[in-house]
């Protein structure tokens, strides 16, 4: 509901209602917050940003093996004179170009200056992601003030533009320019409105954002429309709104001046430009904009973002702007023989009929399909956009309501402000924001701040919004402590958690176990890079004909598969791979589901090969070895033997159970079977009571011990489970508790159908409880 009143009649809002809308504002952007979005850019982050504090900013990458090389070389120089050579590596360095930089080092710096013996603290990151938002929210709130809109319809406008960029807010680079985006607009407005001098903080605004993130040019995209569109108009002052001549002058003159600032204030200088340009116009660039993010708004099966919000955002302002064009045509005509309509807009105290801001109108619109063409944009969309929507909102009550009293009354004002109206929109927007802040508040004391089901160790607030509790912590100390070095074949998502977990070279920042690839994509590989990483995950050509076919590969095929696998490994010089439990179980349920097409099989074939052992396995992931080589054979040794560092007694366990189980030999089966019960004791779950069902239905010998084990525990859980379902970690022992009721259910479907029975209906309880859990845990 727009301000029925005059520009120069007192704010009906002014003063304590004021504390209501804020108050609004506050409340849903901190709901906006609180998506559980997973954080593989974090993690990159995290490893770039240690690299960058402890050795400064330089093209020189430290992580990979495939990556850019540093540059230009004095080959790549030869092309250019000799004095103008030295000018060329200063300004145009070529190879590891990072343009989240500055988030990436204030990302590890607060995590490290927060946390505490030598303990990061993650959740410093949850606190940035509310302090930008709010930000953000603000900048949104006062654009739309700037734009006349009044105060409550300011606030509906800022609260639902965090909303419908609700699910595509994490804790990355990308949502600094959530925040940079309304603070241009609110730029943009207050040049437009208040004073064209205003234009000049896009300049240190601009330095600011080009060391953050690389959305930066969307500045300099929208520059063009803001000058060119007030420009333009310049001459029909009387119908648009327009910076005129001067303004246009200022404005060119803060583009180029902010232009150089981003070249000569950036670690990267002119690269900072064109590495944009490449990654969004070269010939490759399609290529890597196939990732979910990058797909269009309206593609409703797409597992990234939910778009719905953004189909409302999009339906609301067709209406709006189509409700704004039909009440200007509501303005009086003026008839210019008759005093009386000649003088209706020039006596005091008339409503000013709106001026159209054509260069506001285009940015929104470019930046709508911005969105329309690429769902990763919506946050920004909405940012730039909902001020805009209330403005013709706003307006067209207006326009309508001085057109209805000009009818009534003669005069061309508006009327008074109805008190009661005035009262219920406050007490309806207090209302909504305690009802909603209490609910959301309870909510959030519940998945984030009570005992988590999903984990028992790693659950802060920012483990549980960015589901990196899955992350691979234990394998890189793993790794670390056994001082793995050399070449790993990785899966690419989970490249910068990989990097950041092993401890680097103190003298270089180089990683001991050098990745294949990460998610920094065309910032550090070439696309030829990339190509390679899905041709090898795929299984290469010897996979070719069983994946278009969609059926399943053959024993003879998977032998070739698993043979050329381990052929480009060697050629490489690769010795490990890490990969997380996800994929494995992904894989599988392709096969399940007869999806041949879909399956990976570099996870189905090299494990299979004789070279290739697991090495280590937790919860979340496996670490395999070529044990061809010198380093693998010793670590294999070491593993057997007891020698090898583990993390934690759990993972020692349950990897010497998995190996030992699986040697086929009878001196080995009862070791195996220990380790699994010592791993089982120490966590339930479904990954340690897999090895002891393994001996239950495997080996006879042991198969009395494994059944009791299996028995005692889901009797102590069934006796206990009022006081285990509150702790942490608890989905862990239900899903263990699922699976030794179904295990327990077909070994005495024969003997004593009436308990086989029991046990299936205490796992469909289970099953149930399990679903309805995961419901509750996810925001």
């Amino acid at each position: 509901m727009a301000e029925l009143l005059n520009d120069k009649k007192q704010n009906p809002f002014a003063g304590w209602p004021m504390i209501v809308f804020w108050a609004a504002v506050l409340v849903f952007t901190a709901h906006a917050c609180t998506r559980m979005v997973a954080a593989g850019d974090t993690w990159v982050a995290m490893a770039c940003g240690r690299h960058y504090v402890n050795h400064s900013v330089d093209t020189v990458e430290p992580f990979s093996a495939n990556s850019h090389k540093a540059g230009p070389t004095e080959a790549e120089l030869e092309k250019y004179p000799q004095w103008f050579r030295p000018v060329v590596k200063k300004m145009h360095p070529t190879g590891w170009v990072n343009q989240n930089w500055g988030t990436h080092a204030i990302f590890y710096w607060l995590a490290k200056t927060f946390g505490s013996e030598g303990e990061y603290n993650y959740n410093m990151l949850v606190v940035w992601k509310f302090t930008v938002s709010i930000i953000a929210a603000v900048c949104i709130f006062y654009v739309g003030r700037t734009l006349n809109v009044t105060p409550p319809l300011a606030a509906v406008a800022a609260a639902f533009a965090l909303f419908v960029g609700r699910s595509f807010i994490d804790i990355r680079p990308a949502v600094f320019s959530n925040m940079f985006i309304p603070m241009l607009i609110l730029i943009y407005c207050l040049t437009t409105y208040k004073n064209i001098k205003y234009i000049w903080l896009i300049v240190p605004f601009t330095i600011a954002w080009c060391n953050v993130h690389g959305g930066y040019i969307y500045v300099f995209i929208t520059l063009v429309p803001f000058a060119g569109f007030n420009l333009l108009t310049c001459p029909s002052k009387t119908w648009f709104t327009t910076t005129g001549i001067k303004g246009f002058y200022h404005t060119c003159a803060a583009g180029i001046t902010a232009l150089i600032g981003t070249i000569l204030f950036n670690p990267y200088h002119l690269t900072n430009i064109t590495h944009t340009f490449e990654v969004s116009v070269s010939k490759h660039a399609e290529s890597w904009r196939k990732v979910n993010e990058w797909h269009p708004a309206f593609e409703w099966d797409n597992p990234v973002g939910q778009e719905t919000a953004f189909l409302v955002m999009f339906i609301i302002a067709w209406l709006a702007f189509a409700l704004w064009v039909i009440a200007r045509q509501f303005k009086p005509s003026v008839d210019r023989r008759r005093r009386a309509t000649r003088d209706i807009f020039s006596e005091p105290g008339s409503y000013q009929w709106p001026k159209i801001d054509l260069a506001l109108m285009a940015i929104v619109a470019l930046t709508i399909y911005m969105a329309v063409k690429s769902r990763r944009f919506i946050p920004i969309a909405a940012s730039a956009s909902c001020a805009v929507i209330a403005m013709f909102i706003d307006q067209a009550i207006r326009m309508i309501a001085a057109r209805i009293n000009f009818n009534k009354t003669g005069k061309f004002t508006l009327p008074d402000f109805p008190k009661i109206l005035k009262y219920f929109i406050i007490i309806a927007m207090a209302a909504a924001t305690i009802g909603f802040g209490t609910f959301w508040s309870l909510k959030f004391k519940r998945i984030y701040l009570d005992p988590w089901p999903r984990d028992a160790i790693r659950n802060s607030v920012f483990m549980r919004m960015s589901a990196s509790n899955v992350k691979p912590f234990d394998v890189t100390q793993f790794m670390t402590e056994n001082q793995l070095s050399g070449n790993m074949f990785n899966y690419w998502t989970e490249g910068g958690a990989l990097a950041f977990g092993q401890e680097p070279d103190p003298e270089t920042g180089r990683i001991p176990l050098q990745l294949f690839m990460d998610g920094r994509a065309q910032a550090a590989y070439d696309h030829s890079n990339f190509i390679l990483w899905q041709q090898i995950y795929a299984g290469g050509p010897e996979a070719y004909p069983s994946r278009r076919a969609n059926r399943p590969a053959t024993k003879k095929e998977l032998r070739k598969i698993g043979a050329w696998l381990d052929n480009e490994m060697k050629k490489r010089k690769i010795w490990v791979f890490v990969m997380p439990d996800s994929e494995f179980q992904r894989m599988a349920q392709y096969r399940r589901d007869r999806e041949f097409n879909r399956v990976n099989y570099y996870l189905v074939a090299l494990p299979g090969h004789k070279d290739w052992r697991l090495a280590y396995i937790d919860k979340d992931q496996r670490l395999y070895i070529d044990i061809s080589t010198e380093k693998g054979k010793k670590l294999i040794s070491d593993i057997f033997t007891e020698k090898a560092k583990f993390p934690n007694e759990y993972t020692k366990n349950i990897t010497l159970a998995n190996l030992l189980l699986r040697t086929g030999s009878p001196a080995q089966i009862g070791r195996g079977f220990e380790f699994a019960k010592k791993a089982f004791e120490i966590r339930p779950n479904p990954q340690t009571l897999s090895e002891v069902t393994l001996v239950a239905r495997t080996f006879p010998s042991l198969r009395k011990d494994a059944n009791k084990c299996i028995e005692d525990y889901l009797k102590n859980f069934s006796e206990n489970k009022l006081d285990i379902s509150k702790e942490a970690g608890y989905v862990d022992q239900l899903s263990a508790a699922n699976m030794a009721a179904r295990h327990l259910s077909s070994l005495t479907k024969k003997t004593d159908p009436k308990l086989s029975k029991e046990y299936s209906r205490l796992a469909k309880e289970y099953v149930d409880e399990i679903n309805q859990a995961h419901k509750n845990t996810k925001w």
